[in-house]
């Protein structure tokens, strides 16, 4: 049995597809791990490039070629396929930190924790220069250590990029992710966790996250494009914790409030950068007030000061909101 797998959504990336599957092309790891390269309808090499490297690797490197689906279509069918003990989604435009890759495997082997927590990097693209680091958890005792979801000491709700899984809680519990749709990261990352009861936090920083390039889905302009498919991952997440919600333990409850919270200023973040365009103050309105209405509990567990005084100005201080983003 394999490791890890890692699942690389892949869809038109020929400019980047080799950086991110030599990135573990190493001799040390490929016994242990399975990379599943799935090519959601591309129309340039992204195919051509990954058979390359299934034809020189077959037992490390597979293609799986599917028609356009979006994100969460490529990450549904790498769990359909996935044989690896950890699942790790890792984008075709992105890397993994091969200087880290060993320990990274180690920690794997060693732990048995249902999630691997790592730190992440962003990257500018074409530049490479450094832009972020994020850490997995602000709490320094964390890592090195296993935690348990349930003794309420996770504060801070895990993003992708930093996020590792037992292969088994996603296939066992039947995690699918909405396909045709952008921002469904957050999906992934919160649907499974209400099953997870241990987190091990390994500090190295593993992925190598690419910013700056062209199309990217969480651009503010490609957001305000997509406003409501953000809107829809949103609305599900919260029809999810609401079927939930009673079955799950105090922490596992307050975990997922804050995490979905995350979510809800994101959608304020758009709502804001549109503040000046004709009807947007009336659609946030409408629709916070029907968050406050359904899920008081993430109303409340939405806290940044910003919103807290959007809402008290009865809404009104949207274009203002627009002009310190200076988008339009």
């Amino acid at each position: 049995m394999k490791i890890l797998t890692i699942v690389v959504p892949a869809y038109n990336v020929e400019k980047y597809l080799k950086r991110c599957l030599d990135s573990v092309k190493l001799e040390s790891v490929m016994s242990d791990i399975e990379v599943l390269i799935v090519n959601d309808g591309s129309k340039d090499k992204t195919p051509q490039i990954a058979a390359e490297y299934e034809n020189c690797y077959p037992e490390t490197y597979r293609l799986i070629n599917k028609e356009n689906g979006g994100h969460g279509s490529t990450i549904n069918t790498g769990i359909k396929n996935a044989t690896g003990k950890y699942f790790k989604v890792v984008d075709g435009d992105d890397w993994l930190n091969a200087d880290e890759i060993e320990q990274y495997i180690e920690a794997m082997k060693t732990h048995d924790a249902d999630v691997i927590a790592t730190d992440f990097q962003c990257v500018q693209d074409e530049t490479y220069n450094l832009l972020e680091s994020w850490n997995a958890t602000s709490i320094e005792e964390h890592y090195g250590k296993t935690v348990k979801v349930d003794s309420g000491a996770i504060k801070e709700p895990l993003k992708l990029h930093s996020f590792t899984i037992k292969t088994e809680i996603l296939q066992e519990h039947d995690i699918t992710i909405d396909e045709h749709c952008f921002y469904v990261d957050s999906e992934f990352v919160f649907y499974p966790m209400k099953y997870v009861e241990t987190v091990y936090y390994h500090k190295a920083k593993i992925y190598m996250y690419r910013l700056g390039r062209d199309g990217q889905s969480m651009n503010m302009r490609s957001m305000q494009r997509n406003v409501n498919q953000h809107l829809t991952v949103l609305k599900h997440l919260l029809e999810d914790y609401d079927e939930c919600k009673d079955t799950l333990t105090l922490a596992k409850r307050a975990y997922i409030e804050r995490g979905i919270s995350l979510v809800v200023e994101i959608q304020f973040k758009i709502f804001i950068s549109m503040g000046f365009r004709k009807g947007t103050r009336k659609k946030c309105k409408e629709w916070d007030v029907e968050l406050r209405r359904k899920y008081p509990e993430i109303y409340a567990a939405t806290k940044r000061k910003s919103i807290d005084l959007i809402r008290k100005s009865n809404y009104m201080i949207l274009p203002i909101g627009a002009i310190v983003l200076k988008v339009k």
